[in-house]
């Protein structure tokens, strides 16, 4: 069917009109109703205009690139210009050719389009050349891929014949004729992935047509900040694909823009409808990658579908290890990649270096449901693992080297690659190839910072087959805990080096004990067990000089200096760091090279050395640069920024909180506990000392759950601010920062122009001034962990107490609502009554009075004891049950979640740690260990209302720390996963909580945790 005829008014005014004004007519008598788009163009208005100028320059114009991208919307657009209308004078026609079947009536289709009356005997072809002649026209032949070569044979007549005719051809593979320019249509730009704002999404071509394809179903659409998040997992997962995005669209009349990007993992599916009067093959995305496939030969058809194992970009090696095999030769495979490019199926990009292929993701989906169809599934993806465990079992050697930054690149490329081999592996029964894989990538991903990621698939690699060779193992065990200490999680990282270290010496390998000693050095100066660490390195040390290897005797030598200036010992950190400098400039060893340099700049700077300083950690900044390394580069900019700091120089604070940055988007907790305090210094110089001490309130926070300390050097600076800001605040607005610092979130800390609230007077009284002397100071009170109690500034200690029933009644009345003196003693002294129990009880009372300072702290009404909560303090249990409270009162979910994330940063561990676990301790110790997982389950649940996936991810990690068998909360992290990309570590939460279930319970998963795996499956 063509979509323009002539009428038989048309016919009848044909008869009476001279030979030129009949060629005239011919073209633009069709032109006077061209198909005017029904919706505004999108995207291409700047392409419309450089298509112009190439068709001014070049007769033959066509348009390629997939089904739906929108080679045929631009093309009548390009008719629509006003420009047009200059190049092509006579007038402008276009010619639909999908529906036509036959490739010998491709020259009549065009002849009846263009109203040249039929002449028996004479070719198509002839009768139009006749009729247009030197008709200055534009001949618009829309889809001609189907029919390329009969399609070639006539543009290449006409252009022969009319020497003033343009031809603007739309095929999905060029026509092959003389003098033609390929318009490679490409999808629209899609927003960052980690795109939160409604304007970031507007920016870009396929969130525009998001909304206005919405927009036409449901004209109350618009995008907002609320529904970014999903729009854009929308448009990425639709690949830019214009079809895709609208059919997509089209669905916000009956789901929610998040449903609609749930179900995109079913794509092919789920993107079907579309206007009435569309074409077959645009109402859905599988019929029109049907089309394209039936295009294709046998031989192409094979290699599309075997091609969707790559889960993003691949090279011709890559290609040729996976997709060869008996039916399609390596000989024969570029010459069909070629084809597959040529067909706009398959894209080709090249930026210097061997080019890249690459299908988008809806051509791969339909590849991937080809490839299960055709049964190869298992066989392609055991051949793609197979080739990228030989490519890392090659790399890894060369990740040290003189061209480290080069060759961490190019495996740093294909991470999409790397994960979907992981995943296989672990999904068919841990293949020896599967465990090379995993434990080979360790380098990458500590010099590259993707740390936790690794460390899970090094976990599996260690036990995923016992029976794997020990120096496997052993080198599995190494590297997560390496990783495990690089997140700063110690006791994790000290299980698997001392398990990697056993095994390392069981089996006589030198080289892997020395490096698990230097993993054991590391865990043991960070939590400030200098001693230790210098011990091990040195064990380390002598057993590397033994073997000869500078590499390992300069990583040892750089240790020793890091933990010789971490303690103050400049001399020796700048003697050992120079042999190490040495050591690796000779090996070519950048990432040892950028430790040594820091080394030295931070012992320069220490020494007053400003210039010496500076040279040092520029050079170290630059490098780490160059290398692509994470943690180099933060730990550069944080000593940069305090080198600024000590210099008065105003780039200090930008310098940290880019460090900040930096080791937060890392992990890495030791080092942002420090760039906080380093910060409050900042801070401190300005006058702000209100923010100073809620920065030092924060990264003590952090030291607190991670079980670290200030490092000796880093530990004047501290006290200066500390002392400064007591000497300039009063107790109570001391106090109130160092709690406001330790409830806040970073976030609302670092902002430059962040305030910290003043605490408000309480009960009518004015606040104290930190110097004056009271018969009853402040009490700070912490039972939710180690029970601490400060009077004022001083912390209550066993020489206070007296002995511990006065301590075990304070935290029992401050627990607790008010008291009798039988709710007393049944709690502490069930085996007494009568005289005994008075005693003991009075005894008690009267130790704890003396203890804080005054009596009137625990008051006596009615029969009852409690603690005079009138009275200037703070309490976490109070804290924590405030917010709990208040959450229940509320309503606005962003409220809720205020409150209650108030309750669980109050809550800092079980109540009363270090009490005897005695009925009543472990009675609270339930209550609100019980109350503080529902809390996180609910933040947990608005986070992920509100889209926040990844602080989501983080609160569900916690509950599963708490329960590894909490079933929901592993349920709701692999949908967290799934919404943050992270398919594959969703699909390995899933396999460990199965593995748990049945190992304990001896039960599978439940029927919801199933289904959301099946979800995860289908995605991926």
């Amino acid at each position: 069917m063509v979509r323009y005829r002539r009428s038989s008014m048309w016919t009848t005014e044909w008869s009476r009109m001279t030979g030129r004004e009949q060629v005239k007519a011919t073209v633009s008598r069709v032109a006077t109703t061209p198909a005017s788009p029904r919706t505004p163009l999108v995207g291409r208005d700047d392409e419309v205009v450089r298509l112009l100028r190439t068709l001014a320059g070049c007769r033959l114009v066509t348009l390629t690139g997939p089904g739906g991208v929108g080679k045929t919307r631009l093309a009548l657009a390009l008719m629509q210009a006003d420009a047009t209308a200059e190049l092509a004078p006579d007038g402008a026609v276009t010619v639909e050719l999908s529906a036509v079947s036959d490739a010998a009536l491709v020259a009549d289709t065009v002849r009846v389009a263009l109203g040249v009356p039929d002449a028996p005997g004479r070719p198509a072809g002839v009768a139009i050349i006749d009729r247009l002649d030197a008709a200055a026209a534009l001949l618009v032949l829309d889809n001609c891929e189907h029919l390329s070569p009969a399609v070639a044979e006539l543009v290449d007549a006409l252009l022969d014949g009319c020497p003033r005719l343009r031809v603007l051809a739309t095929s999905r593979e060029p026509l092959a004729v003389d003098g033609e320019a390929l318009w490679p249509v490409h999808p629209f730009r899609v927003p960052p992935a980690d795109t939160m704002t409604a304007a970031v999404v507007a920016d870009t071509a396929s969130g525009q047509l998001f909304e206005q394809r919405a927009q036409a179903v449901r004209p109350t659409f618009h995008l907002t900040d609320a529904n970014a998040p999903g729009v854009t997992r929308v448009c990425r997962r639709a690949g830019g694909l214009p079809l895709a995005i609208e059919l997509a669209a089209a669905r916000v009349r009956v789901l929610s823009v998040e449903e609609i990007a749930s179900g995109l993992d079913d794509m092919l599916g789920l993107l079907a409808g579309g206007a009435r009067s569309k074409p077959v093959r645009q109402k859905s995305l599988r019929a029109s990658l049907d089309w394209s496939n039936a295009l294709l030969n046998g031989w192409e058809q094979t290699v599309l579908r075997r091609l969707g194992v790559f889960p993003g970009g691949f090279d011709l090696p890559a290609a040729t290890a996976v997709v060869a095999g008996e039916d399609v030769s390596a000989t024969e495979l570029l010459d069909l990649l070629l084809r597959l490019v040529d067909q706009s199926l398959l894209t080709a990009q090249s930026t210097g270096g061997p080019v890249r292929y690459r299908l988008l993701s809806p051509i791969r989906d339909y590849a991937r449901e080809r490839l299960a169809e055709a049964g190869e599934q298992g066989a392609v993806a055991a051949a793609h693992l197979g080739f990228y465990a030989d490519l890392v079992d090659r790399a890894e050697p060369l990740l040290s080297g003189p061209r480290q930054t080069e060759h961490l690149d190019e495996l740093e490329l294909e991470g999409n690659n790397l994960r979907a081999a992981l995943k296989f592996a672990a999904e068919s029964g841990a293949p020896p190839a599967g465990l090379r894989l995993a434990a080979g990538l360790e380098r990458l991903c500590a010099v590259r910072g993707h740390y936790r990621e690794e460390w899970q698939w090094l976990d599996w690699a260690a036990t995923a087959d016992p029976g794997a060779p020990e120096p496997l193992r052993a080198k599995a065990l190494l590297g997560a805990g390496r990783l495990a200490f690089l997140a700063c999680d110690y006791p994790a990282a000290v299980r698997r080096l001392e398990a990697g270290l056993r095994l390392y010496r069981q089996i006589g390998d030198r080289p892997g004990t020395v490096m698990a000693l230097h993993g054991l050095g590391s865990v043991a100066r960070e939590l400030g067990r200098y001693a230790r660490a210098e011990a091990l390195y040195r064990q380390a040390l002598t057993l590397a000089a033994g073997d000869a290897d500078a590499r390992q005797v300069a990583q040892a030598r750089g240790y020793l200096g890091f933990t010789a200036w971490l303690q103050g010992d400049w001399q020796r950190a700048v003697t050992e760091s120079e042999q190490a400098l040495r050591a690796f400039r000779q090996l070519g060893d950048g990432e040892g090279i950028v430790w040594s340099l820091l080394s030295l700049g931070a012992v320069a700077q220490y020494r007053d050395e400003y210039a010496v300083a500076a040279e040092m950690l520029g050079q170290a900044r630059e490098l780490a640069e160059r290398l692509g390394y994470r943690e180099g580069m933060a730990w550069s900019l944080h000593e940069l920024g305090l080198l600024a700091l000590r210099r008065g120089d105003a780039a200090a604070e930008e310098l940290l909180l880019d460090a900040l940055s930096r080791h937060r988007a890392l992990g890495d907790r030791w080092r942002t506990a420090s760039v906080l305090e380093d910060l409050a210094a900042c801070a401190q110089t300005t006058g702000d000392h209100r923010r100073s001490i809620a920065l030092l309130g924060a990264a003590a926070q952090i030291r607190t759950a991670i079980g670290t300390e200030l490092a000796p050097c880093e530990r004047p600076r501290h006290d200066r601010v500390d002392a400064a800001a007591r000497q300039h605040l009063r107790e109570d607005d001391f106090a109130a920062a160092w709690l406001h610092g330790q409830g806040a979130t970073l976030d609302q800390l670092i902002t430059a122009t962040a305030t910290v609230p003043s605490p408000e007077p309480t009960h009518g009284r004015p606040p104290r001034d930190v110097h004056t002397t009271t018969t009853a100071p402040r009490l700070r009170i912490r039972a939710l962990g180690a029970c601490t109690v400060h009077r004022g500034t001083h912390l209550l200690t066993t020489a206070d107490w007296g002995y511990g029933k006065p301590r075990e009644l304070f935290f029992l009345l401050a627990g607790s609502p008010s008291l009798t003196k039988a709710n007393i003693g049944t709690a502490l002294w069930p085996d007494l009554d009568g005289p005994q129990l008075r005693n003991a009880f009075h005894t008690a009372l009267r130790d704890l009075r003396r203890a804080v300072g005054d009596p009137g702290w625990i008051l006596y009404a009615a029969g009852r004891y409690t603690l005079d909560r009138t009275r200037e303090h703070s309490s976490d249990v109070e804290i924590f049950q405030e917010g709990l409270a208040a959450a229940r009162r509320s309503k606005p979910p962003e409220v809720v979640l205020a409150h209650l994330q108030r309750a669980i940063t109050a809550y800092g561990g079980e109540f009363g740690q270090d009490l005897p676990e005695t009925e009543w301790v472990l009675a609270r110790r339930v209550e609100f260990a019980d109350a503080a997982t529902r809390a996180l389950s609910q933040v947990g649940r608005l986070l992920a209302a509100a889209d926040r996936y990844d602080e989501a991810a983080e609160i569900y990690r916690r509950l599963i720390e708490r329960d590894p068998l909490d079933e929901a909360a592993n349920r709701h992290l692999m949908i967290c996963l799934s919404r943050l990309g992270e398919v594959g570590q969703a699909a390995q939460r899933y396999q460990q909580l199965t593995e748990l279930l049945r190992t304990e319970l001896g039960v599978g998963p439940s029927p919801e945790t199933r289904a959301v795996h099946q979800r995860l499956q289908a995605a991926d």
